[in-house]
């Protein structure tokens, strides 16, 4: 028992070290990812994100968030409702997830679930439904990609699902287009009442590209 405590100590000291010289010199990300990819929980690819369940300090972040025009249509609320929103990023039957860079960093986060659909959307066949959200700073300048794979890779790695789902907002075509590349095809249009937004249901099996 006592070995066991003593290497699992051994490993946090090393996954710190570690942390605090990549962060600080861009040096050895290889291996901060390799030792990273070991804590359970944590999801990493290659593009030097990694997945972790999103904890409370992230939820208040997001809500901070504020997105250029046309996409301020996803700023967060500003009620007087944040505790609750708050809670359901918290609620872990959505599975919401902080997706990190490799200095800790979040640049956005992920749901895995029924909060990635949008009602008046047919959702009866069988399907994981990802919704996400990149830190408003960080859209437009090709990290995409990257972010999204790395979503993906998660997704595939540890849920298992057969066919994989998206529900975009038609006027979004940046967001459709990195789908599309993603190998996802257009299944569903409908418009969300009262607010008569369009949306766009993308579907593909597990099998395809990443």
């Amino acid at each position: 028992m006592l070995s066991i405590v003593v290497a699992a100590t051994f490993t946090l000291f090393a996954f710190t070290t570690l942390f605090v010289l990549t962060c600080a010199s861009g040096a050895n990300a290889r291996l901060f990812l390799f030792l990273i990819n070991r804590v359970p929980s944590m999801s990493v690819s290659n593009d030097n994100y990694w997945i972790k369940p999103l904890e409370e300090r992230h939820a208040w972040d997001i809500l901070g968030w504020e997105y250029p025009f046309p996409y301020d249509f996803y700023n967060p609320s500003s009620d007087d409702h944040q505790e609750h929103y708050v809670g359901q990023f918290l609620n872990p039957e959505l599975k919401f997830h902080a997706v990190l860079d490799s200095c800790g960093t979040m640049v956005g986060f992920c749901s895995f679930g029924s909060d990635g659909q949008v009602s008046g959307g047919d959702y009866s066949d069988e399907a994981l439904d990802i919704g996400v959200g990149m830190r408003p700073e960080l859209t437009g300048q090709g990290k995409g990609a990257a972010f999204f794979g790395a979503i993906l890779d998660h997704a595939l790695g540890t849920l298992n699902p057969e066919f994989l789902r998206l529900t975009v907002a038609k006027f979004n075509l940046r967001a459709l287009k990195l789908y599309e590349n993603f190998g996802f095809e257009l299944k569903d249009e409908f418009s969300e009442q009262p607010s008569a937004v369009r949306y766009r249901i993308l579907v593909r099996a597990a099998a395809g590209p990443v």
